[in-house]
């Protein structure tokens, strides 16, 4: 599912695309192609936003009752049980990472489910508040982190399909129990380096 996110960014980290190519005998430099950090940010969250949409309504969704996804949500086990939204764009971000981009995206909430999923950084928390009072505005910032700069985008993360409603409101660990379809219930955060 997130292999076309992971596809699409190793095509603007330095695809095919970019550079000289040859045409017949000639050697034609191509333009130089620039990406600025916010809309590599932007096509990012616009695949992973898409893949998670996409799992909730035709995986989630057909799972069952809100009963059975509080127990898959509290019990998840990755050999026993698939996972929910949230679990697959974490096993999505962790295998990014190991893989060697050089982006990073998770999911945080100010209510999270899972402690995990909490803000871990001023600029989270900021941006999380942000998308929370301004869900149409993305929240864009600079922060540095381990010694490198990057652009940091928080983007509203809501609650699409009525398994997401069911299942944060009747979970153990929820502080939010009263949320509706459309209600942003954290945010995306996408990580673009400034530097290499």
């Amino acid at each position: 599912m997130f292999a076309s996110t992971i596809l699409f960014a190793l095509l603007l980290l330095g695809g095919s695309g970019c550079g000289k190519h040859q045409t017949n005998t000639e050697t034609k430099a191509a333009p130089e192609v620039t990406f600025k950090p916010q809309e590599m940010a932007d096509a990012l969250h616009a695949v992973i936003a898409a893949d998670r949409e996409v799992y909730s309504r035709h995986i989630v969704q057909r799972l069952g009752t809100d009963e059975t996804l509080v127990k898959v949500s509290e019990h998840w086990q990755a050999d026993k049980a698939l996972p929910l939204p949230a679990q697959v764009l974490r096993l999505g971000s962790e295998q990014v990472q190991q893989n060697g981009a050089e982006f990073h995206y998770i999911l945080r909430s100010l209510w999270p489910l899972n402690p995990k999923n909490g803000p871990e950084t001023a600029t989270e928390r900021k941006g999380l508040q942000a998308v929370v009072e301004h869900p149409e505005t993305n929240f864009y910032s600079e922060e540095s982190l381990g010694g490198r700069r990057y652009l940091t985008a928080v983007y509203a993360d809501r609650a699409t399909v009525s398994s997401c409603v069911e299942c944060h409101n009747a979970h153990s660990g929820s502080t939010k129990k009263d949320l509706k379809i459309g209600d942003v219930i954290g945010g995306i955060v996408v990580r673009v380096p400034l530097e290499f």
